[in-house]
């Protein structure tokens, strides 16, 4: 007997196919459901904004104009007069005008008269410069000190200064005022020395009012060597007490500018004193 293992085999493994219902069929692929990933939590920063420095610009500065002072109008009506009074005068100026008080004490200048020095004319400089065209000098018939009141424009073209002196009490009533141009010149030339009065007094007049002396004159000073004031007119009263010596000073070009205003000034003075 011959043995057949190898169909024998083939055999079984049919039978056990059969026998557990095993069928040439191929199952069908289940797809495999797809893990889902986890997305990553980024966490959210929060951050506080950074304010940007706000850049302040300056404006370039912008230089400011001063207006200078207006000038006052040649036009007497229209300006606004006020009326000035102390102890020793009363008189009427423009509103818009300030007004100073000072003293002045007169001393001893060895060289005034003394034309031929060339520094004979700075004993009195100064003062001529700063108050105006008075005797300064030393007096022995005047009491020191003299009084100033000095009026001046808003512009500084014009001013109005008052020079007052006492007499001492042995000459009260006895001093006079000289009415003659010669006084005037003579006035003129020791405040001037190296010029000449007839060439630059004007205009002289000499009257009596209400039994006060008075005079008044007009100067222009030339342009070359410089003087101070370049022009006023002086007006000059004595009383029982005092002696009273105004200016009205000016440039040569307002001189005549402004001539009704002088006038106006000068004829509003009222000495406060025993006539």
């Amino acid at each position: 007997m011959k043995n057949y293992p190898g169909i024998v085999l083939v055999i079984l493994c049919i039978a056990a196919i059969f026998g557990v219902g095993c069928t040439n069929q191929t199952a069908p692929l289940q797809t495999p459901t797809p893990t889902p990933v986890p997305t990553p939590v980024v966490p959210q920063v929060m951050t506080t904004p950074i304010a940007t420095p706000h850049e302040t610009t300056t404006p370039a500065s912008v230089p400011v104009t001063t207006l200078p002072p207006p000038a006052d109008p040649s036009d007497i009506s229209e300006i606004t007069f006020l009326r000035y009074s102390d102890s020793d005068f009363s008189v009427d100026y423009p509103s818009p005008w300030t007004i100073t008080h000072s003293t002045y004490t007169p001393y001893y200048c060895k060289n005034v008269l003394d034309t031929s020095r060339s520094d004979y004319h700075v004993c009195f400089e100064n003062e001529t410069k700063t108050i105006g065209p008075f005797d300064f000098y030393e007096d022995d018939n005047i009491q020191k000190p003299s009084r100033i009141v000095m009026f001046t424009s808003a512009d500084g073209t014009l001013k109005f200064v008052s020079f007052t002196s006492d007499f001492r009490e042995n000459m009260n009533g006895y001093w006079v005022l000289d009415p003659s141009v010669d006084w005037a010149k003579n006035e003129f030339e020791l405040r001037y020395p190296n010029l000449s009065a007839s060439t630059y007094v004007t205009n002289y007049k000499y009257f009596r009012s209400e039994n006060i002396l008075t005079s008044t004159f007009d100067v222009r000073l030339p342009e070359n060597p410089k003087y101070y004031p370049e022009a006023y007119t002086e007006k000059s009263i004595v009383t029982l007490h005092h002696v009273y010596t105004f200016a009205f000073i000016t440039t040569k070009e307002n001189f005549d500018k402004y001539r009704n205003l002088k006038e106006r000034i000068l004829s509003s003075i009222k000495p406060n004193d025993v006539i």
